[in-house]
This record gives C-alpha cells, sequence and structure tokens, in this order.
C-alpha cells in the first residue's frame, strides 16, 4: 500500500477509536462538576487521575512503547515480544508494591492506595494488548476496542457516580472495570493467548527493548510535570487549590480536542514513519505532512479560544471563571502536539535519550516559572508556565532533529498562524469591544492562510494511491 494512503487509512481508523474515548472525556467532564458534590471531590478526582498518569510509566517501565516499535520490525517473533512486555510490567508492579509503605502515608492516596494499584496494573495490561494489537496491524480491532472501551466506561461513570453516588471511589472503579474488559476483549478476540509461551521469554531482545524504552520513563515523567504538575502546584499554592484544580482541569477539556487531533494523528503516524523510515524521500514526506499538521492544529486551536466562554457556560456556574486560562492552555497544547510529532523522529532513528533530554529542559523550565508565577498571576501563572515549556522543546526539537530527518517547518506560515492566535487571545482575553466579531475575524484569516497548504495536502494524499492504480 502506498505510504500516503496508509497514513490516511491508518489516521481514519485510528480517528474512530481515538475520538470516541476523547470525546467521552469531553463530554462527560460538564457532568462530573454536577455528579461530584463538590469542587474539592471534583478536584481529587482529577489529582488521583494525575497521579495515575505519572505511574504507569513506572509500572510499565515504558515497555509498551517498545512493543509497538519492535513489533512493528519484520524478523522479530511476536511472542518474544508480548512475553517480555508482560515479565516487565510485572518486575515495574512488584518495584511499585515496595512503594506501598511510603504512598499510603500520602494524605491524598491513603483512601483510595488498594484501588489506585489496581487501576495501575489493569491499565498497564490494556495498554499492552492494545500495543500489541496495533504491532500486529489488527488496526480495525484497535478501533473497535476503543468504541466498546468509551461505551462500557461511560455505563460504569452512570452506575458509579451517578446511581451509586461514590465519588473519586466510583471514578476509579468506573475505569477499572472498563479497562479490564478491554483488555479481556483484545486478549480474546485477537487470539493473544497464542502467545503466551514463557519459553519465548527473549533475554536479549528485552535488554534491547527495555534500552530503547527506558529513556522514555523518566521523559514521560517530564512530560508529566510539564503538562500535568500545574494541578499540584495549584492545590498546594493557592488558597482554596483543590477547588481551583477542578476549574483547571475543566479548562482542559476545550484544548483536549487539539489531543484529540494530535493523538490520532500520531498514532497513524507512528505506522507510517516506521515502515517508511529508510524511504529515500521520508524527509519531503515529513515536511509535507507537517505542513498540513500544522495548518490543522492552529486552524482547530483558532476555533477553541473562540469556542472557550460558551463551552464553559456548560458547566456548573463556579466553573465559568474557567474560560480565562483556555487561551494559554491552547497555546500550550497546540505546541505539545508539535512536539508530540517531532518525537516520532526520536522513535524512527531509536534515539530516545533526546527524547528524555529534550523534556528534561521543558520540565526543569515548568517547574521554575510554576514557583514563579503562580503566586504573582494565579492559575494562569500555572497555564503560561506550560505553554512556556512546551515552545521551549519545540525549538529544541525542532533544531537538533535537523541532524537526523531535515523536516521543513515552514516558518513564515507558522510564525504568522501563531501571532494571530495570540491576537485572537489578547482580544478575548482583554474583552475588547466586539470582541466575538475581532476574534471570529482572526479565525476566518487563519483559515484562509492555510486552506491552499490543507486541500493541496489532501489531494496528494488521496491521489498517491489513484496514481499507483493507475
Amino acid at each position: 500500500m502506498d505510504k500516503y494512503k496508509r497514513l490516511v487509512s491508518n489516521t481514519m481508523l485510528f480517528a474512530i477509536s481515538t475520538f470516541s474515548s476523547k470525546l467521552l472525556s469531553f463530554v462527560m467532564a460538564p457532568l462530573f462538576s454536577y455528579w461530584f458534590e463538590t469542587q474539592e471531590m471534583n478536584g481529587i478526582k482529577e489529582l488521583l487521575n494525575q497521579c495515575a498518569s505519572l505511574l504507569i510509566p513506572l509500572v510499565s517501565l515504558g515497555i509498551a512503547n517498545a512493543v509497538i516499535r519492535f513489533g512493528l520490525e519484520k524478523g522479530i517473533r511476536k511472542s518474544a515480544i508480548y512475553m517480555n512486555g508482560l515479565v516487565s510490567i510485572g518486575m515495574g508492579f512488584v518495584l511499585l508494591l515496595l512503594l506501598y509503605p511510603l504512598l499510603s502515608r500520602i494524605a491524598l492516596f491513603r483512601d483510595y492506595i488498594a484501588l489506585l494499584y489496581v487501576y495501575l496494573l489493569v491499565s498497564c495490561l490494556r495498554t499492552l494488548n492494545c500495543q500489541f494489537c496495533r504491532a500486529r496491524q489488527l488496526n480495525r480491532l484497535y478501533a473497535t476496542d476503543g468504541i466498546l472501551c468509551t461505551i462500557t466506561t461511560c455505563g460504569f461513570y452512570v452506575l458509579f457516580l451517578r446511581v451509586l453516588n461514590m465519588g473519586p471511589t466510583g471514578y476509579l472503579l468506573a475505569i477499572i472495570c472498563a479497562d479490564g474488559l478491554s483488555a479481556l476483549f483484545l486478549f480474546a478476540v485477537t487470539k493473544t493467548w497464542r502467545f503466551l509461551d514463557f519459553k519465548r521469554f527473549d533475554t536479549k531482545l528485552l535488554k534491547k527493548m527495555l534500552r530503547y524504552a527506558l529513556p522514555l520513563v523518566p521523559a514521560s515523567i517530564f512530560w508529566w510535570i510539564t503538562n500535568a504538575s500545574d494541578q499540584f502546584f495549584v492545590a498546594a499554592m493557592l488558597e482554596d487549590g483543590t477547588s481551583w484544580t477542578a476549574v483547571l482541569g475543566a479548562s482542559y477539556k476545550l484544548p483536549t480536542i487539539l489531543s484529540i487531533v494530535s493523538t490520532i494523528f500520531t498514532e497513524a503516524w507512528q505506522i507510517s514513519a516506521f515502515t517508511d523510515g529508510t524511504d529515500s524521500q521520508r524527509e519531503q514526506f515529513f515536511s509535507r505532512v507537517f505542513s498540513a499538521y500544522q495548518s490543522l492544529i492552529f486552524l482547530a486551536a483558532a476555533g477553541i479560544v473562540l469556542m472557550a466562554q460558551p463551552f464553559m457556560a456548560i458547566y456548573r456556574d463556579d466553573y465559568f471563571i474557567g474560560w480565562k486560562f483556555i487561551p494559554l492552555l491552547t497555546m500550550a497544547t497546540a505546541f505539545a502536539s508539535f512536539d508530540n510529532f517531532l518525537n516520532s523522529i526520536y522513535m524512527v532513528e531509536k534515539r530516545s535519550t533526546l527524547s528524555f533530554t529534550t523534556m528534561a529542559v521543558g520540565a526543569g523550565i515548568n517547574v521554575a516559572l510554576n514557583f514563579t508565577l503562580i503566586p504573582v498571576w494565579g492559575v494562569n501563572g500555572a497555564a503560561l508556565a506550560t505553554f512556556v515549556s512546551y515552545f521551549v522543546v519545540f525549538l529544541l526539537r525542532a533544531v537538533n532533529t535537523r541532524g537526523l530527518i531535515r523536516v521543513d517547518f515552514a516558518p513564515e506560515k507558522l510564525c504568522c498562524n501563531f501571532g494571530l492566535l495570540v491576537l485572537e487571545s489578547a482580544l478575548m482575553m482583554w474583552q475588547v469591544k466586539l470582541w466575538p466579531v475581532w476574534c471570529s475575524l482572526v479565525v476566518v484569516l487563519i483559515a484562509a492562510i492555510n486552506f491552499r497548504d490543507l486541500w493541496s495536502t489532501v489531494q496528494q494524499l488521496l491521489g498517491q494511491g489513484k496514481k499507483k492504480r493507475a
């Protein structure tokens, strides 16, 4: 299959899976503001979720990244990859058990520690099965599982939060049940049980996989620091910090649309980038795809900023102030999306240490700016810290990937798009007279600037398959 056609096909499949799960998060967030009795309870839920995001790479030893990376290579036994994945998760979970006495003393964890452990284990097993499914190119089943998992998660949310009113405990139970069913579904339907053979455990291959995956663990931690630690800083540094954490978490949901676009594309892009890594024209391929990617990201970002106030009006009244945080969070998410694109170059070239070092710089900047800006600007100080961190990481990766794959970033177009997004955000934040009109005009202008590149790229992507058939 032509590489462009494969990218379009995989993007559509992963869109089905990812969009359904992200849409659930998008839709459920306003309902959570009503289902949780207080902002503080909702804030606890947000903090527990972020803690799980931090611990999952530690429990799995980052092996999911190696499963997809090595699983797409020819000549490596799939059974060895799966068994190595299981063993890695087992080792990571044992290490986490050793931390139980310490974690159980933390006030936030104390009432939820047992469920949190189950949450982490089930989530790691589901991720392993999902990545193994992708490594076997069973993309339709992967997409189907995403839809089914979304449906079951929604059902469990209603049961545990709305019907049984179990608060944060119900939230954890809902995810455990949904992820557990998903892991069993993929294990059974894809006949993964055929790969359960401890004789296939490959120590040499495991060393290679861990050599690739382990640098991504601290990279994931640094990514978490940049992306999620804001909520902990806000909770610790502001009066009524847990309540502000709930508002900040709600504000993140609208920029999640950008994350949806980025995740859909990245999952498909990883497969195309890996399988086409030796193509002599891959620099042109990367450049053309990034051109369309940045156009789509900036256009979506402009629309998100415009919808900030209407979106927050869906929430309970005490969450509405969150619209003020959306512009900076949107810009941060846009550059986080670009960072993910450039990270695919590190993955193709197996240069995971560069992913680690660039995110380490971003995390350090984020921590320093949080301490500096939150006391001055409150929650928006945390949002600004996140944006600056992702922006610096983008600059670093744009420079040091030049020695690997020279991507044309179309800097003039990128600067123009970013400048217009900043202008739109300023018009809304300062509540300039008739700001909805001016902001709408900015969105139209961004659309006009990017339409030609988007349209020509779509034609190129779709046309490649026709040319090959001809």
